[in-house]
């Protein structure tokens, strides 16, 4: 597993969790009329999820083990076809590390750092909004709404990239986020399914993001599939274990 695919990873690992089945109820004509979103609500989350990576040349799946202490730590560590862990990461509320052990190297930036890289916003909030399936931004009165039969559209701006959220009807949960550049061929998209009731919360058991961007006059695409195993909400603390070995060398 190589050094871009980790960090590609890393961005596809803010996706969601998912858990035990059950009935989903439907939601009621006022939320809808209001866009009542609950957000998922709990203290500690942990899943196991299978990986999928296809960017056109290479095709790798891994097993991700994802920890989550709400508004505070995501915790996930990488192990590929061989059984041996190849990535460890962790998020803070003010940065991001990623310790790749194949290479003995790791990656470590603060938020204000990253969203420099990527040329847009980037904090903790976003990050686990994303991986929980809840929007990535708050929906206000200046977001601008349409309604068809089946979902509604709720269109947000940030920093000149155009953020389109495909609501459900029927569940007032995320389908799709599409992020584009106007004035670019570039967008990433995030596609959520398989949504099932969970105590109190909704949560989609697969997930997909897909890049696309133009590379050398050429469009290209990355694809990074989710289908999750296992997952436990808990009230007892879990373990976020991680270290970076002083011989690992940091990478930008």
């Amino acid at each position: 597993m190589n050094k871009n695919l980790l960090v590609l990873l890393l961005s596809a690992l803010t996706l969601v969790v998912g858990c035990k089945r059950d009935t989903i109820p439907s939601v009621s004509e006022s939320d809808l009329k209001t866009l009542n979103i609950r957000p998922v609500d709990f203290k500690y989350l942990s899943t196991r999820s299978k990986v999928n990576f296809d960017d056109g040349s290479n095709r790798i799946g891994a097993t991700a083990n994802i920890r989550i202490r709400k508004d505070s730590i995501i915790w996930f560590s990488i192990t590929p076809g061989l059984g041996i862990e190849a990535a460890r990461g962790m998020v803070t509320r003010d940065s991001l590390f990623l310790v790749n052990k194949l290479q003995r190297e790791y990656h470590a930036y603060s938020f204000a750092q990253l969203s420099q890289k990527l040329n847009v916003a980037v904090d903790f909030d976003i990050l686990q909004s994303a991986l929980l399936g809840d929007p990535i931004m708050p929906i206000t009165t200046n977001n601008r709404i349409r309604r068809t039969q089946d979902e509604t559209i709720v269109t947000q701006q940030q920093q000149g990239i155009d953020i389109i959220n495909y609501f459900s009807n029927n569940t007032l949960k995320l389908t799709k986020v599409l992020l584009q550049e106007p004035q670019s061929p570039n967008n990433l998209m995030l596609q959520y399914d398989d949504f099932q009731q969970v105590a109190d919360n909704i949560l989609p058991f697969t997930s997909t993001i897909t890049a696309q961007y133009q590379d050398n006059q050429q469009m290209k695409a990355t694809v990074v599939a989710f289908q999750h195993n296992k997952a436990e909400f808990s009230d007892t603390a879990l373990p976020f274990p991680f270290s970076i070995p002083d011989r690992y060398v940091r990478k930008q």
